[in-house]
């Protein structure tokens, strides 16, 4: 039997956050381990209980649900987030920062539904990767790539950069148009070698050798470039910083 996945609700009006749960509790795949009114008692309630996923409002003044993601514990424990708010307008950015879903109030059980499906099949997929240590692959390895009907076979050394895209991944690999594939980042993370690839942040993984010009645009932002990929990447000051240590220890 599959071990229930656990959940923290952050939300900070009491009737939503009573809502949710009670709307989970039909959902016996996930349960709900703990919930917290603001950004600043997420923290510690989420390290302490490590949870699989975290139900995260937007709007929670004076502060919002975006301020809590860098504060999230690193991989292998950063947890799913689906964001819940009223706003329709914050779900580009959910996506950009790797949201696994975004739920609109009010919720309504069929959507809710869809949410957890997908959040149990990708944790699925990485347990899968978990138990089958043999299939963690190195830089030689070749494994096929399917993007809706195309499928591809695709060298491990070849990928430049992923990318994430809620429960699927953009792929560049080199030579080739970028490939959407239905992969979590931390699937890619756990099965790539990690002496050939670097995880920047939360939403890219970079092999560092092909890296060919970092330019600081602002204190936040920097431009990189990568042999066999077209275009830049831009990417935050986390991942600045986290390339600079890669790229100096690498001599």
């Amino acid at each position: 039997m599959t071990t229930p996945r656990r959940a923290v609700i952050v939300d900070d009006e009491r009737l939503a956050r009573k809502r949710l749960r009670d709307l989970l509790k039909a959902h016996p795949g996930v349960t709900v381990v703990g919930e917290a009114d603001s950004v600043e008692a997420a923290v510690p309630l989420i390290a302490e209980h490590r949870p699989d996923v975290v139900f995260l409002d937007v709007e929670m003044p004076p502060r919002n649900g975006f301020d809590l993601l860098p504060l999230l514990p690193e991989a292998p424990h950063t947890p799913d987030v689906v964001f819940v708010t009223a706003y329709e307008n914050f779900a580009l950015r959910a996506f950009e920062v790797s949201a696994l879903d975004y739920l609109l109030k009010p919720i309504h059980t069929e959507r809710l539904a869809m949410s957890v499906q997908r959040l149990l099949s990708s944790t699925r997929q990485d347990e899968s990767a978990e138990d089958a240590a043999e299939e963690t692959w190195t830089m030689e390895s070749r494994v096929t790539l399917s993007d809706r009907r195309i499928k591809s076979m695709v060298e491990i050394s070849g990928i430049v950069a992923i990318q994430a895209l809620g429960a699927y991944s953009r792929v560049s690999v080199a030579g080739q148009p970028p490939m959407i594939i239905l992969r979590s980042i931390s699937e890619w993370e756990r099965r790539l070698p990690s002496s050939g690839f670097l995880r920047a942040d939360r939403s890219l993984i970079i092999q560092p050798r092909l890296l060919r010009k970092m330019k600081l645009v602002s204190r936040d932002e920097t431009e990189i470039s990568l042999e066999g990929m077209q275009g830049i990447l831009v990417i935050g000051r986390v991942a600045t910083a986290r390339l600079k240590k890669h790229v100096r220890n690498m001599g």
